[in-house]
Formats: C-alpha cells, sequence, structure tokens
C-alpha cells in the first residue's frame, strides 16, 4: 500500500471517527437538563465538555472526590448533630443514661407505638435536652411539653425555639393506644430582640377535656416524626414540694464563681426558698462541684440546656426566656411561689423575715409581686462594718469559723452596702415572685399574661426591692458617680449567712476547707 493510500484511509477512519463521537455528545446532551445543555453549547465550556466525554481518568476522578466531598459533609452534619444534642463521651450521668447497641439498618430500631413518659420528682420531669425538630431544617427545636389545663386552656404546652415568621398548624398526640392528630399555633414571647430566633410556645389543642396525652409531636408538612416527640407532663397530677422555688436563666461561659453561687443559695434558703431550679450551658469545674451538693442535698436541679441556636446572635441571652417559663410550668402545683432572679440579685425583705411573710402580707388573690432593681456596684468600697461584725475581738463569729480575717469568703451582701440613691421604676430591671399556676408568659422585668384577669402588685422599695450586684451597666466607671448612700439591710442575715456559707463550703471544698476565690471581675459573670 502506497503513502498515499495509507493516508487517505486514516483520514477517512479519522473522520468517520469524528462523526461517530459527534452523534454520541449529542444524545448525551439531549438527555441533560436544559440549564446544561445550553452550558454545553457555550464556547468557553465546550472544552470541558469534550474532555469530560473523551477521559475516562478524569469522570473517575471527580467521581471519587464528590463521593468524598459528601462523605466529609455528611460527617460534620453528624457531628454538629452530637453536639446540639448535648452528648458528651466524658460525661457520667447516673440518672439517665442512652443504651448503646449496633444496628444496621434503621429498620433495626424499635419504635414503641406509645413512648412511655416517666415523672422524676428529683429533676421535677423528665432529664432532657433540646432536639430539633426532624424535617424542619433548624426552624424549629423543643425543649419540653405540659399538660395545661388552666383556667379555659386545654392544651399541651411545648416549650421552643422558633425561627422568626416560621409556623406550626398542626401536632400529633399519643393517648393510650390512640395517636391522633390536632390542630397546633406557634406563638413567639416577646422580648425577642428581634433576632432570628425567639423563644416561644408550641401549642397542640386537645378535643376531649378528659384525654390524658402520654406523648406530642409537631407536624410540618403533612409529616411527624416518633423520634422529635417529647412526653407530656401533666400540671395537675402533682405533690406540693415546698413553699417556693428559684429560677434561674442558664449559665453559660463556664460560670465559676463558686463562693458566690453559694452565698446566693444560702441567702434565699434564709428568705424561704426550698428548690433552686438551674439550667446548664456551660459550667466550671469548682461551680460544677457546688450543684453537685445542692443536688444530693435536694435543694437543686439542674437541667441540661444545650441550647441549639448562637447566644446573642440568633437569640436571646442563652433563651432566658424558654428557661424562665419552663422553669415556672415545673414549679406549678409543686411551690406556691417562684422566683424569678439572676444569680447576683437578691430579692430583699425591708420590714419582714422573710419573702413568705412579705407575699403573706397581702391578699391571697395576688398573683405576682414586681421588686424595684437597684444596684450596688461592685467598684465602690468594701464595708468595713463586717470586721465589726465578725472579728471585733478574738471571740468573734468569724475568729471561730475562719480564723483570719483574711480567710473569710468574699460574699457580696456583706462587703457591698454602698448603691444608688434611687431604685428604677416598676418595670424596668424589676424582678419579680409569681404564683406559678396563675402565670402564663414571663418576661424578664415583667409577666406579660395571666392565665385570668391580672392580678399584679408593685412591692414598695420600704417593704422589698431587688438588690442587684455588678460592675457598671454600660462599661466603665461613670456609674460611681452617681448619688448613692449606703444600705446595711442585708446585713439582718448576715450571721446566719456566714455561717451556713462556711458550713457548706467546708463540705464542698474538703482539702481546701473553703469555697475557692471567685475570678476577678474581668472573667465570665
Amino acid at each position: 500500500m502506497s503513502i498515499s493510500s495509507a493516508y487517505a484511509r486514516y483520514r477517512d477512519v479519522e473522520s468517520n471517527l469524528g462523526q461517530a463521537r459527534r452523534k454520541r455528545n449529542e444524545a448525551t446532551a439531549t438527555n441533560l437538563p436544559r440549564r446544561l445543555r445550553r452550558s454545553t453549547n457555550d464556547p468557553s465550556l465546550r472544552w470541558v465538555w469534550r474532555l469530560w466525554l473523551r477521559s475516562g481518568a478524569i469522570r473517575s476522578f471527580f467521581i471519587v472526590l464528590g463521593f468524598v466531598i459528601f462523605t466529609v459533609h455528611f460527617l460534620s452534619l453528624t457531628k454538629t448533630s452530637d453536639i446540639a444534642r448535648g452528648y458528651d463521651d466524658d460525661v457520667n450521668n447516673e440518672a439517665a443514661y442512652i443504651e448503646i447497641r449496633e444496628i444496621d439498618t434503621l429498620e433495626d430500631i424499635e419504635w414503641p407505638r406509645e413512648p412511655q413518659a416517666f415523672t422524676n420528682d428529683t429533676n421535677l420531669g423528665p432529664l432532657d435536652d433540646w432536639i430539633e425538630v426532624e424535617g424542619s431544617n433548624r426552624n424549629f427545636f423543643l425543649y419540653s411539653a405540659y399538660l395545661d389545663r388552666r383556667g379555659k386552656i386545654n392544651a399541651v404546652r411545648i416549650i421552643a425555639i422558633i425561627k422568626k415568621r416560621e409556623k406550626v398548624k398542626e401536632c400529633v398526640v399519643w393517648t393510650g393506644d390512640n395517636i391522633e392528630r390536632v390542630s397546633g399555633k406557634s406563638q413567639l414571647i416577646r422580648e425577642n430582640w428581634n433576632l432570628a430566633y425567639s423563644a416561644g410556645y408550641i401549642l397542640c389543642y386537645l378535643k376531649d377535656r378528659n384525654s390524658v396525652p402520654s406523648r406530642v409531636a409537631v407536624v410540618l408538612q403533612g409529616q411527624y416524626d416518633e423520634a422529635s416527640s417529647l412526653p407530656v407532663q401533666d400540671l395537675s397530677v402533682r405533690d406540693t414540694m415546698g413553699n417556693m422555688s428559684v429560677c434561674v436563666k442558664a449559665f453559660h461561659y463556664n460560670f465559676d464563681r463558686a463562693v458566690w453561687l453559694v452565698e446566693f443559695i444560702e441567702f434565699y434558703r434564709l428568705l424561704g426558698a426550698d428548690k433552686f431550679i438551674f439550667y446548664n450551658h456551660t459550667l466550671g469545674k469548682n461551680v460544677e462541684r457546688v450543684l453537685k451538693y445542692y443536688q444530693a442535698l435536694g435543694v437543686a436541679t439542674v437541667l441540661p440546656w444545650s441550647l441549639p441556636v448562637v447566644t446573642q446572635v440568633e437569640i436571646r441571652t442563652e433563651g432566658i426566656f424558654a428557661a424562665l417559663n419552663d422553669c415556672n410550668l415545673r414549679s406549678v402545683n409543686r411551690f406556691h411561689l417562684a422566683a424569678m432572679v439572676d444569680i447576683d440579685e437578691f430579692l430583699i425583705p425591708r420590714q419582714h423575715h422573710n419573702l413568705l411573710d412579705l407575699v403573706g402580707s397581702y391578699d391571697r388573690g395576688i398573683q405576682a409581686f414586681i421588686f424595684q432593681n437597684i444596684f450596688f456596684y461592685l467598684y465602690w468600697e468594701n464595708d468595713t462594718a463586717v470586721h465589726n461584725a465578725l472579728f471585733a475581738d478574738d471571740q468573734g463569729l468569724g475568729v471561730s469559723l475562719f480564723g483570719e480575717e483574711s480567710s473569710m469568703p468574699y460574699l457580696l451582701t456583706a462587703f457591698k452596702t454602698r448603691r444608688l440613691g434611687k431604685p428604677h421604676k416598676h418595670g424596668q430591671r424589676s424582678k419579680y415572685i409569681v404564683r406559678p399556676e396563675a402565670v402564663v408568659e414571663l418576661g424578664n422585668h415583667i409577666i406579660w399574661e395571666f392565665v385570668g384577669p391580672k392580678k399584679s402588685r408593685n412591692v414598695p422599695p420600704d417593704v422589698g426591692m431587688s438588690h442587684h450586684y455588678r460592675i457598671c451597666e454600660f462599661g466603665g466607671f461613670d456609674c460611681l458617680k452617681k448619688e448613692n448612700l449606703v444600705d446595711r439591710r442585708a446585713h439582718n442575715w448576715l450571721v446566719p449567712l456566714v455561717k451556713s456559707v462556711a458550713n457548706a463550703c467546708t463540705k464542698i471544698f474538703p482539702l481546701l476547707g473553703k469555697c475557692p476565690e471567685a475570678p476577678p471581675l474581668g472573667s465570665p459573670w
């Protein structure tokens, strides 16, 4: 065969192969989505498409790369979900544990038809944490659920975190062997700073006033998942546990001021408190020891609080209003009163020995008692009256308890007695005591909604005030220039308080023999 004829035959073969490739590409492009077909006709992208079709090695590379990206993404989502639910391999929780077993498929999980709710009076209900509603795309998170039939209400009330403008219109409830769909409604709790998420209620309205559902779930787009359901706590089936509970927003920023927490608990016990309900987002190791001590005494309940959204960015401070309203519902029909305060706030009676006597001086029909706020700034000088009361001579109480005066714990209510001359108005930075069964929605400084007609009283400053111990609220030191005076009313409880704190600290920290010093004021407050 001549060179010319061989070349001609080569060109014919190449031409036929080229035609075959073009037909294959056209057939493939015909089956592509319209947007992708347009992209293959774009001259700037045509060479990419040709390279994809001609090179099996490149196709294999991109397939493997896509699989790796998907796997990494899936693992990251799984880890994020674990963090949101508060899983911690280092936590040894003797009260509640999760049995882990190997499964091959989702079908291996045995979902009971009617999951059983349980009641644990030590925890004032189930020891659960935040869960995301399955399929909600981070729009709804649930914490606890309560059967609420106070007044005209007939619903399961769910404590929730809700993304703005998202709605719930339907729920499902388990009652005995029955599963029933009921109408629902999402309701934001006020004071949310117009952030992306708000604490709120999801109300699931019951058709029968005699039914007692054991579990509830939210229905979204016609679907619900039993795995993201909650046990229902019946507000009416409870035993009285004491006179007053104290509700505090979630601990955060690894709070570790142990001695001030002991002071807070012991002072309120002197004022009539029986139970303290705390929520744990993050704790320091010293405060953790304090809480375990009071849990063992039955004085404190500590509930998990793995906040699923970003505090101060997506939701107001640690989801504070979800915690306060959950605490109030846990107190209904268990405690006659509930105080809503922070750990640097002390409701101090001015004419009575304790808060129970103060509340008892009002008509039984009053449902809320609002205390004016007064600041005791921590930058003001320490009061030397503590020395005179405890260390005036070698036989003083302080010497018998602590030995040297320098070993006495630094107690806010003892050493900080200088305050502003004029308290805030009622409703501005106020704190309050409520009758839990009479209120529906609690705010930071006021009560927004009552079960029936509002029956609230503003406590006059000569009867009681909220002593608030903190640094200047707007930073700096200008607050110290305001009109001020010395107020030693809290010293009426100084001697029993010092005894109680010394006793508790010795037992909590036996090797140290006292509570460790609080971190400096620049540390998390």
